[in-house]
């Protein structure tokens, strides 16, 4: 059975490739299997020496195994000296993993419809979740933004993608789908719904930290419940260093809190925006 307690892990790479213009996707067998919760992420290194330094925080896209030997994967986007050498890795290379780590969404509400947004490389965080959904046969649909129609995520890696109206594509170019931030589309189509579905939604959200305060802000005008997954800079990713705190209120004082540790999903209510 997969085992969901944090551990430290060598991984073997059998897959390394760029997709789309900007996207690469990192395959690699573990020794066991692992579960997670989506929007948990794992911190991930594998290049030789010790520059840089520290590994990089990597949401874990897919997991799986049986036999006594697991699967994972992680998407990420080049954006810095760590994920530029990750992108250079070939199969039959390692990688150091120290997962799962964080708090996820939390899926387990009955009778609740899921709107999950994910903007630029944030859907890495919600397609999980949209996979965790859809064999629960709950309710849900993605909003995906993106600059232009080369920086969406390829079609095969969409959950759900098969079924008309559930996802909703955002270019602020307009190359593909709604012309506009995937905001605008959430905002209007929130205008649109009865008060018995706003009732039940809940929206999850990962991406840009503007693309998040303008959902929880929309969300909280409609008392709609979101849960966001934040994307601050880490350094050990289990809470030991305090480098990665945000603002959050606590009654009517704020407090600091870890996002590799009480995160990195809080309710958008929480965060000090």
């Amino acid at each position: 059975m997969p085992n969901d307690r944090t551990r430290f892990l060598t991984a073997r790479i059998v897959r390394n490739e760029g997709r789309g213009e900007i996207f690469y996707r990192i395959e690699a067998i573990i020794p066991e299997p692992v579960r997670f919760v989506p929007g948990q992420f794992a911190m991930v290194s594998g290049w030789p020496g010790n520059d840089p330094l520290l590994p990089r925080p990597l949401a874990v896209f897919r997991s799986g195994g049986s036999k006594g030997k697991g699967k994972i994967e992680f998407v990420y986007k080049v954006v810095g000296r760590g994920t530029a050498l990750l992108s250079g890795l070939h199969p039959g290379e390692t990688l150091s993993l120290t997962l799962p780590l964080g708090r996820g969404f939390d899926l387990e509400q009955e009778g609740r419809s899921y709107w999950l947004v994910g903007g630029g490389v944030g859907f890495s965080s919600v397609f999980p979740a949209a996979a965790a959904l859809g064999r629960r046969r709950a309710r849900f649909e993605m909003f995906l933004g993106a600059r232009t129609r080369g920086h969406l995520p390829p079609k095969e890696w969409t959950p759900g993608g098969k079924e008309p109206g559930r996802i909703h594509l955002c270019t602020e170019d307009g190359t593909a789908g709604y012309h506009g931030r995937v905001t605008d589309a959430v905002l209007e189509r929130m205008k649109g719904l009865s008060q018995e579905s706003v009732e039940r939604l809940v929206i999850l959200a990962c991406g840009p930290r503007e693309m998040l305060r303008e959902i929880a802000a929309a969300a909280s005008e409609r008392s709609v419940q979101a849960q966001v997954a934040l994307e601050n800079h880490m350094a050990c990713g289990f809470g030991v260093c305090w480098g990665c705190v945000v603002t959050v209120w606590d009654g009517d004082q704020t407090a600091y809190r870890r996002v590799c540790r009480e995160g990195p999903v809080f309710d958008a209510r929480e965060v000090v925006w």
